[in-house]
């Protein structure tokens, strides 16, 4: 039996999580977090939360940062493990999400033999996708490094840390205090150049027809209020973001002054003389050759607490970088209380031709939902509509569904930045595990993830996880037996796929996906008829569920 110090490297990464109020870790362990995993035996008051796949614990860290706003802790094993994480990797960076990732690695000298689940310079591998990375060198720096590695993740323009853990240093002595986190914790906002906010101003005031594109960011800073407040003062449409970069709800979808999604046909859009991009990543691209992204001579103003984002793809006429909360209030000091004469009216609701308007809501499933025609597949519109009568102020739905995800935005209330939230990393399977992380940082919700066929085959290890730990997450899997996108991309193409109707790397068909949540220990439902949507969901409601609904095949999308 081998003596173990008093107090190792990792008993002290443990006190520093746990200074830094980190009580949990999502973990997809190997032999080099041993000394990890037994430091945990003493500290009761953590909690390992044990993952089988490492793209679930990295997804994870993200839907839980999504929900509390403070940072999380992914553990990895290897290179190995950590190129498994890297795709959801990649939405925690696009949603500025502080997730630290630890990963475990073999003991030096094995690393410079090239032994067993070693690589050269490991870091590398995740440098892409993270604000900073490294490896610590002595067991005595590791608590410096992780309070580094959390002072990064966590300040403005916050997003995911990288740091790798040797396995020899992790099981050394450690006798360094913990840094303390108040003196480490950089929690500043930044705050708009005053002379640029002027000009801004001065362009809104000027603004004849404007309109406020509220960007992800925006909802990050819970600045909601703030816009909504701004779109008053100067008479301006509300709209998301583009379906390319849109990230999760900002402003009520049933304000007076929202105006559906970002889109150049949208007529709110088109109709305008200036463009305010609040906190958005603007014009991501997807394909050439689409029609041009903003109206001809529309001013063009964005802000972004990333200068990195300000005028990447379109020139703007003034960028801004800050907090958008403290930009919108600053605007607002700046612009004058309208007489209510002079006040501009709520503009009609302009609903961008890629988002249908909502469906009717109120009455019940039967109501907003027509009988299922004798041997006619049921359609995504009737699952949307049907979910819309068990979504309320308090659920939170996590989407990961590509070619559903126009139908969902248009059918289902939401409320608040809590009310939806997606990834617009297009990284499949991303959803299952965010959904979970979110509903551990926001027990107080109702979490209802909804999900495509293909996505659940990305990461149907989130349900042993869902399982095990009883996260009360309600997954709906929309089947339509399809990579309906990849479908969807042959039909724009315009090719032999398209002239014939054959397309290859289409169809996904023969999972029973109710009956492999069963295995997984989940209750589970199949139903054809989307009517049946809403008893389900509250049936199930409270303990880990999935409801798997069988649509049409053919149901592509609408031309992204």
């Amino acid at each position: 039996m081998t003596d173990h110090p008093d107090r190792t490297a990792a008993d002290a990464v443990l006190e520093t999580l746990l200074a830094w109020d980190i009580r949990r870790v999502f973990i997809c362990p190997g032999s080099t977090e041993a000394a990890f995993l037994d430091a945990t035996l003493r500290h009761p008051g953590f909690e390992v939360v044990l993952t089988t796949h490492e793209s679930v614990a990295v997804a994870m860290a993200d839907g839980y940062t999504r929900a509390t706003g403070e940072p999380a802790v992914a553990y990895l094993h290897t290179h190995l493990g950590l190129a498994n994480g890297l795709a959801h990797l990649d939405a925690a960076r696009l949603a500025h999400s502080p997730v630290v990732v630890l990963t475990g690695l073999k003991p030096s000298t094995i690393q410079a033999h090239g032994g067993f689940t070693t690589l050269p310079s490991t870091g590398d591998l995740a440098r892409p996708f993270v604000k900073c990375a490294w490896q610590s060198p002595t067991a005595d720096t590791i608590l410096e490094d992780l309070t580094q590695a959390l002072r990064l993740a966590t300040a403005e323009p916050s997003g995911p840390v990288w740091l790798g853990l040797n396995q020899d240093l992790m099981d050394a002595p450690c006798t360094t205090p913990v840094p303390p986190p108040a003196r480490h914790r950089v929690t500043a906002r930044a705050a708009p150049d005053p002379d640029r906010l002027k000009a801004v101003a001065e362009l809104l005031s000027q603004a004849r027809t404007p309109v406020i594109v509220a960007g992800a960011e925006t909802g990050r800073h819970r600045a909601t209020a703030d816009v909504l407040a701004l779109a008053e003062r100067i008479g301006a449409a509300v709209c998301h973001e583009d379906r390319t970069g849109f990230e999760r709800s900002v402003v009520p979808t049933d304000h007076p002054r929202f105006a559906g999604s970002y889109a150049p046909g949208n007529p709110a859009v088109a109709g305008s003389d200036l463009l305010l991009f609040l906190g958005c990543r603007c014009f991501v691209e997807f394909e050439t050759g689409r029609p041009a992204a903003v109206p001809p001579g529309a001013a063009l103003v964005q802000t972004h607490t990333d200068p990195a984002e300000l005028a990447r793809v379109q020139g703007v006429d003034e960028a801004l970088v800050g907090d958008e909360s403290l930009i919108a209030r600053g605007l607002l000091a700046l612009l004058p209380e309208r007489p209510a004469a002079a006040a501009r009216p709520a503009p009609a609701a302009g609903t961008a031709p890629s988002q249908p308007a909502p469906p009717p809501r109120g009455g019940g499933a039967t109501h907003a939902l027509e009988a299922l025609e004798e041997g006619r597949p049921a359609t995504v519109a009737e699952v949307a509509a049907a979910l819309a009568e068990v979504v309320d102020s308090r659920t939170t739905v996590v989407e990961d569904a590509t070619t559903s995800e126009v139908a969902l935005l248009g059918a289902l209330p939401q409320t608040s930045p809590h009310s939806f939230l997606t990834s617009s990393s297009g990284s499949l399977g991303w959803g299952l595990g965010a959904a979970l992380g979110y509903q551990l940082g926001a027990p107080d919700r109702r979490v209802v993830a909804v999900l495509g066929d293909g996505v659940f085959q990305f990461g149907p290890q989130a349900l042993w996880v869902a399982a095990r730990y009883r996260i009360p997450v309600t997954f709906v899997v929309i089947n339509n037996g399809s990579y309906a996108a990849v479908a969807a991309a042959l039909r724009r193409y315009g090719g032999l796929a398209e002239r014939t109707g054959d397309y290859p790397g289409k169809d996904i068909s023969g999972v029973d996906i109710a009956a492999v949540a069963h295995g997984f220990g989940l209750d589970a439902r199949r139903l054809h008829d989307p009517a049946e949507i809403p008893a389900a969901v509250r049936q199930l409601a409270g303990r880990p569920a999935l409801i798997e609904i069988l649509t049409d095949p053919d149901d592509l999308g609408p031309a992204r």
